[in-house]
């Protein structure tokens, strides 16, 4: 039969109870006929004792007058409530008993305690049965010190104090079946709160659940926090744990306050204050992670805010490196096309000029496309530090004349070392270039574009201004992911170019100002004395 958790504890439960309430019924039973049979005591010794004590009773019983002594005893009888009386002589022979027949037969039962003096009462099995008896010696007159001369036992059999109790078993029965009542009703209290906990589950499959859960918990590659509605960890696997710097991940629930763990602080607060999040990028010392943090659901599915909230985590740092990379090859790409363009228009120039023997106009024309770069390219030819720069800023000349902007280089000489390997530097000066291009392209004339790398109190400052209308101000964090005014048919991406800026410039420990009329980015980033791997 398939039952599950919450039908086995209920029916243990039940088990129990009847179980218990078993036992108290056999106990009071149990103490209910020792009670019986301890009142049968006091009562026969107090009759007995009665008896003996009676001056008339020893009179007749030293005659052993049988005839006067059996209506006495049988008119005693019953008012007494008692089972025999038998006076007997010292030597055991019957001189009253219940049965007459019986009268003058020998005495079944002890009598040396009695004749020693002593009365004693016992449980012993006579011609009725079993029954509780006392038996008293009868001394000459009634009076206590003289000689004996006769014994008497009075009994109930036990056959008659069960009867008695009887009469009480309705109550021990009531108050069972009431225990057993109440222990329906609790497991069926226990039942339905074991369902709102493991639904309908078998041992066996909670079990393999259970089991389950901790080889995902254990094997995902996505870090997992769950918190309590105070906001402190109870849960996290191995992968959160290398993620945010907590401790080893160990079976069973833990309590962390997310603020007494080295981690970023905006983290830190969005896990204890239970803030919801959605495809949310926040930076954790080297690691860019991809943050989504939900309210707990119930097994139903439905939204359970008391029971936490779960946080998924991703390690986008590796995918932000290639992202960089990609978009520095095409940022690369975009300038070496602009380049075989313009490079393409201005040979066909030259060689008509030559053709018409026109030699002074293509000398000309050749001075005027070198001189406003000339600079830059002795400087990329002379191997320095910032060549990728220079060379990309080169290619950019190009690019920026075949969309009519006038693009404005000013690189200081020594250039300061800027500490990014050169897929990042690609990614950084590209984007904000790039942007800054599409902004000047787009507004009124003069359209133009000024990029500018210095060294200022010890960090490299790249300054990128153009002469566009600036950023939305709709926008409430324009290096965000996904953040862009650009229309959502244009090609290569939106919202990803000044979010990767960002993200290369907060690893290496730079920070990124705006500012308008012009519109200006700088990014400020601390100068280092060795290269940066590329």
């Amino acid at each position: 039969m398939r039952l599950s958790v919450g039908g086995r504890l209920a029916l243990v439960s039940l088990g129990v109870v009847v179980l218990v309430a078993g036992v108290l019924a056999a106990l009071l039973s149990v103490q209910l006929s020792d009670s019986g049979q301890r009142e049968a005591a006091q009562v026969t010794r107090s009759v007995a004792e009665t008896f003996a004590h009676e001056a008339e009773i020893a009179t007749l019983a030293a005659a052993r007058d049988s005839d006067r002594l059996q209506p006495m005893v049988e008119q005693i009888l019953p008012d007494a409530d008692l089972s025999f009386v038998t006076i007997m002589t010292p030597d055991g022979t019957r001189l009253t008993h219940r049965n007459r027949s019986e009268i003058g037969l020998p005495y079944q039962g002890s009598r040396a305690e009695a004749l020693a003096g002593e009365s004693f009462t016992e449980v012993y099995v006579g011609t009725l049965g079993p029954s509780v008896r006392t038996i008293v010696p009868i001394r000459e007159g009634g009076d206590e010190a003289g000689p004996i001369v006769g014994l008497v036992a009075v009994g109930v059999t036990l056959g008659a104090v069960q009867q008695d109790l009887a009469a009480r078993v309705p109550l021990i029965v009531a108050a069972s079946a009431a225990i057993v009542g109440f222990g329906v009703l609790g497991a069926l209290f226990v039942r339905r709160s074991a369902r709102r906990v493991t639904g309908s589950y078998t041992p066996r499959e909670l079990a393999r659940l259970v089991e389950s859960y901790e080889t995902v918990l254990h094997s995902l590659r996505e870090g997992l926090v769950v918190t309590d509605r105070d906001g402190r960890i109870v849960l996290y696997n191995d992968e959160a744990a290398d993620l945010l710097g907590l401790p080893p991940a160990i079976t069973g629930q833990v309590s962390l306050d997310p603020h007494d763990v080295d981690m970023d602080a905006d983290l830190a607060d969005a896990i204890a204050g239970g803030r919801r999040l959605v495809e949310e990028t926040i930076v954790n010392g080297d690691r860019v992670l991809l943050v989504n943090q939900e309210e707990a659901r119930d097994l139903a599915g439905r939204r359970a805010p008391e029971r936490g909230r779960v946080m998924t985590l991703r390690d986008r740092s590796e995918l932000q490196a290639l992202l960089g990379e990609l978009e520095g090859v095409r940022t690369l790409s975009d300038t070496l096309r602009s380049q075989t363009h313009e490079h393409g228009n201005r040979l066909h120039a030259l060689l008509a000029l030559l053709e018409l023997g026109r030699i002074d106009e293509a000398r000309r024309l050749i001075v005027a496309s070198t001189e406003d770069r000339q600079e830059l390219a002795d400087r990329l030819v002379s191997d320095d530090d910032d060549a990728v720069i220079v060379a990309l800023l080169l290619g950019k000349l190009d690019e920026a004349a075949e969309r009519g902007v006038r693009l404005d280089l000013h690189v200081a000489e020594p250039a300061p070392h800027v500490p990014l390997a050169a897929p990042e530097a690609v990614t950084v000066v590209g984007n904000l270039v790039d942007n800054a291009l599409d902004a000047a392209a787009a507004g009124a004339d003069p359209r133009w574009v000024r990029v500018s790398l210095a060294e200022r109190e010890g960090d490299a400052v790249l300054e990128v201004s153009d002469s566009g209308a600036g950023f939305d101000p709709a926008l409430r964090d324009p290096f965000a992911y996904g953040a862009s005014t650009k229309p959502a048919h244009m090609p290569g991406g939106r919202g990803v170019g000044l979010a990767l800026v960002r993200d290369i410039v907060a690893a290496r420990g730079g920070t990124l100002q705006l500012a308008a009329e012009p519109t200006t980015v700088r990014v400020f980033l601390p100068v280092v004395s060795d290269q940066v791997p590329a």
